[in-house]
């Protein structure tokens, strides 16, 4: 670990715990050593960082910036640190909810046959969020909506490729109206929906004509974070949901739902983004292909 990084450590636990003394003792260190620690860090960086009198330990207003800074800076640190030691035996993924729902099953059951001992961490957060996990080398992959991953930034640190691209099909319980007759969109649209994931940048991606009508319907009525709910109140109620052909079918074959081509011009589609300027490592090229597979079969 760098000098530098060294003290920061250091000063985050006086910062945190607002003690020489406590933090001294959480980094078994002595007092003394802590003390000249954070006058060295003082000192390199011409600026002072605490207030100090015989009862508290205050921050500067330089001392509170760094503290805005240390923890991030640590933990990267921590991050990387923990990636090298491991190399391919640890995989991190981040993806959109309905991404984990629709195929992270499929893909990780074939990506385990083939690596055993890697250990893989998946969760979904905003993309945001985790654009800023990639970027930090805090995670290996993204997957989400290839609409979601064309509003990322900085674009120019990310490497995409889109992985999946089918048709969305309505799908809907046995016996329901829909079936009964051919129906415009409009008409459709009047019935209650569920729908996983459909945020801003997905719509935004829609042709406007469409996206005018799905304003002018309120559709989705239901906006649900995973799919396997929309599924579910489709299974139990009249309302429809939108799901890939892929996973549609699946589920007409034992029954639980049937499923018509939505008429409108929608698409699940999916791209993986990793960090441009490195070569995507074995373990994560292997999760892309095992993710291909899933809907290729």
């Amino acid at each position: 670990m760098s000098a530098d990084l060294v003290l920061i450590r250091r000063f985050e636990a006086v910062h945190r715990l607002a003690s020489f003394s406590r933090a001294a003792e959480e980094l078994s260190i002595t007092h003394s050593a802590l003390t000249k620690s954070i006058r060295t860090l003082e000192e390199q960086w011409d600026v002072r960082l605490f207030e100090r009198t015989t009862r508290s330990v205050m921050p500067t207003e330089a001392g509170r910036r760094l503290a805005l800074a240390a923890v991030d800076l640590i933990a990267q640190f921590d991050a990387v640190k923990a990636d090298v030691v491991a190399g391919d035996r640890q995989l991190s993924i981040i993806c959109g909810a309905a991404v984990i729902d629709t195929l992270i099953h499929g893909a990780l059951a074939a990506f385990r046959s083939r690596h055993p001992l890697v250990s893989v961490t998946i969760e979904t957060m905003p993309p945001d969020i985790a654009c800023d996990r990639l970027v930090r080398r805090q995670a290996h992959l993204l997957l989400f909506h290839s609409s979601t991953v064309k509003a990322l930034q900085p674009r120019n640190a990310l490497r995409v490729e889109r992985v999946v691209s089918e048709p969305y099909v309505m799908a809907f319980r046995p016996g329901h109206v829909v079936e009964q007759g051919d129906l415009t969109l409009d008409q459709i649209l009047a019935f209650d929906w569920a729908v996983a994931g459909f945020d801003k940048a997905y719509q935004a991606s829609l042709p406007k004509p469409l996206r005018d009508l799905f304003s002018h319907h309120g559709f989705p009525r239901y906006r649900v974070l995973n799919q396997s709910s929309c599924i579910e109140l489709a299974v139990r109620s009249d309302v429809l949901t939108l799901l890939p052909t892929t996973v549609a079918a699946s589920l007409a074959a034992i029954g639980r739902l049937r499923s018509l081509p939505f008429p409108g011009d929608a698409r699940f589609a999916i791209s993986a983004v990793t960090p441009m300027g490195e070569v995507p490592s074995l373990t994560v090229m292997d999760f892309i292909a095992a993710v291909r597979a899933t809907f290729a079969g």
